[in-house]
């Protein structure tokens, strides 16, 4: 087992002292937005005292790293374990399936130089599944509403182009063709046209349509993106509020955005991401049409019911939230790390080694490390292989 250096990503959408506070040093100035764990290349933790990153050690041995399953993950780390700082919204976007990721990424490759590294949507052949689990009360936007609260929504204003978007809403068609159709037509309008459209639904939505808090994060972006599409879709997702401890996993498909707050996140080791808006980064509008599922819906909230709680997904990657009081032991089952958001703690493993986490300092538990024993009061997020 190993400490693994801070490994903070600053993008702009960053919030400035909440990762600096958490690991008890002096905020940087500049938006701190992930703190990563994991062997991503793009950006691999480094192990405390060693010139070596997460990624090498792996690739030296990783039989004695990720255990006897090693060959099913090729040989690599299957997940990022991140913390999230959210000062500014996300951009409204979607992750592609396994399958899905191999047949663009694979398109982009043959493609080659014809298109630039920076315009690139799949930047490696893996599908991206992700869980979040709150830290503070989190706000996002995730899957579609249903189709009458759209066209509520949508009534509130009586411009030609609203009035048009719940004509098409109200076809015969099934709702996904609906939902589907309406996007296509919001991403073919004007910048003038949406600013037009933005301007006059942010005075004219009726209170009680949509939450004070969603209504305040509309306005917020109104200022950052005045004539982005992708605030028309904004209003298509649904809203929700994660409160601490609350969790939900993001298929690959769903349409969402995270608006602010902090929270674990745990997510396939890919970063490939299709944005419709609100970003300065790249934009992939026809390949998000081609991958978004277009129905309804809802989130599922997990609420921890016990002190060591493990969240449920379909994933190769397990997210569980300890709250450690005294001792806690258990059997390695593959690589894993480990995250402490309130308090220090020591662990022990079955080669006799014992070392001391800082709160905010990652721990990396190889299978080769067989079991381990958790003592002290600490609030632990684990990051583990699924059983099996």
């Amino acid at each position: 087992m190993h400490l693994l250096e801070s490994n903070i990503q600053n993008y702009d959408w960053g919030d400035k002292d909440f990762l600096a506070q958490l690991q008890g040093r002096i905020p940087t100035g500049k938006p701190e937005a992930e703190l990563w764990m994991g062997a991503h290349p793009k950006s691999p933790s480094q192990i405390q005292g060693t010139s070596l990153n997460l990624k090498e050690v792996i690739e030296r041995n990783p039989e004695k790293t990720l255990g006897d399953r090693a060959q099913d993950f090729g040989n690599e780390l299957p997940f990022i374990m991140k913390v999230l700082a959210i000062g500014n919204p996300l951009s409204i976007q979607v992750h592609p399936s396994e399958k899905q990721a191999i047949q663009g990424h694979t398109r982009e490759i043959t493609l080659g130089e014809q298109i630039a590294l920076d315009r690139r949507s799949y930047l490696s052949p893996r599908g991206k599944k992700e869980i979040v689990c709150a830290l503070t009360n989190f706000d996002a936007k995730f899957g579609f509403r249903p189709v009458s609260d759209i066209v509520q929504i949508m009534t509130c204003s009586t411009t030609p182009e609203f009035i048009g978007i719940v004509e098409t809403l109200k076809t015969s068609d099934s709702d996904d063709d609906k939902l589907r159709s309406t996007v296509q037509k919001i991403l073919n309008y004007s910048p003038e046209q949406v600013q037009t459209m933005i301007l006059d639904m942010s005075t004219s939505i009726k209170e009680g349509v949509i939450s004070e808090r969603e209504l305040e994060h509309f306005r917020k972006l109104i200022k950052i993106y005045p004539s982005d599409p992708g605030l028309l879709i904004f209003l298509l997702l649904n809203f929700v509020t994660l409160r601490p401890g609350e969790a939900m996993y993001v298929p690959p498909g769903v349409t969402h955005a995270y608006l602010q707050g902090h929270a674990i996140e745990i997510t396939s080791n890919s970063d490939n991401v299709l944005r419709c808006g609100l970003t300065s980064k790249h934009v992939d509008q026809e390949e998000f049409l081609s991958v978004a599922e277009f129905m309804s819906h809802a989130p599922t909230l997990q609420t921890p019911d016990s002190a060591m709680y493990t969240y449920e997904t379909p994933t190769k990657f397990t997210l569980s939230r300890l709250e450690i009081k005294q001792t806690w032991e258990t059997t390695v089952d593959g690589a894993e790390i480990l995250f402490s958001t309130e308090g220090p703690f020591s662990i022990s493993n079955a080669l006799g080694e014992t070392m001391v986490a800082e709160q905010g300092v990652p721990v990396w538990i190889p299978a080769s490390d067989q079991s381990y024993t958790l003592s002290g009061q600490a609030l632990i997020f684990r990051c583990s292989f699924t059983s099996g």
